[in-house]
């Protein structure tokens, strides 16, 4: 007997990332296009036309030693050559990006540093001085100062996106988008 039954597998459970969000952008805002799909609460600034920008945070995938030259980055970054990846006040530029594996991209990219996995790296501006071997003090910047996290996901090649903005909440460190560094930032945003 056909009862024209087809089996659909489930889709996957969207993961969790504000706890509480109690401060938002009435009416959200404007971002300009991004270059990656970004998911909810990655960092947003103002570029230097007065526009909103999101911009991109990576989670390692494993564990960074000092002598690593490569990392792996949890897939869904938009990492890219030439993105300064950040940790505290050092940042590399990415030199290769590995897309071959299904849940993480290998980056070359020498930190310098020791880095637990599951945390957040943040996309800086500049290359630091210890990453240039330059004797000037150059450390390490956000990309823009952050303002607000991103309430939905905004995704590239769509324009400019209006978008719900947060600069008030509670976000679960598992899964948000934002290294400690850009969320100390902005001060109504607490990693919980």
């Amino acid at each position: 007997m056909d009862v024209n039954f087809k089996y659909n597998d489930p889709q996957a459970n969207d993961p969790i990332y504000f706890e509480q969000i109690f401060a938002e952008k009435p009416g959200g805002g404007l971002v300009v296009n991004p270059g990656a799909d970004l998911p909810p609460t990655s960092p947003v600034g103002y570029n230097s036309s007065g526009k909103l920008e999101a911009f991109k945070c990576y989670r390692l995938y494993a564990a960074v030693e000092s002598t690593d030259t490569t990392i792996k980055i949890a897939k869904g970054s938009g990492v890219a050559v030439g993105d300064f990846i950040a940790h505290g006040d050092v940042a590399v530029a990415a030199t290769a990006i590995d897309t071959e594996n299904e849940d993480y991209d290998v980056v070359t990219v020498t930190l310098g540093v020791d880095i637990a996995a599951d945390t957040v790296l943040y996309q800086s501006s500049q290359a630091s001085a210890a990453a240039t071997q330059s004797t000037e003090a150059v450390k390490a910047a956000p990309y823009l100062a952050p303002v607000f996290v991103l309430g939905a996901p905004i995704f590239a090649g769509k324009g400019d996106q209006l978008v719900k903005l947060v600069n008030g909440a509670n976000l679960r460190k598992e899964t948000a988008n934002i290294s400690s560094e850009l969320a100390a930032l902005i001060p109504g945003i607490a990693l919980v």
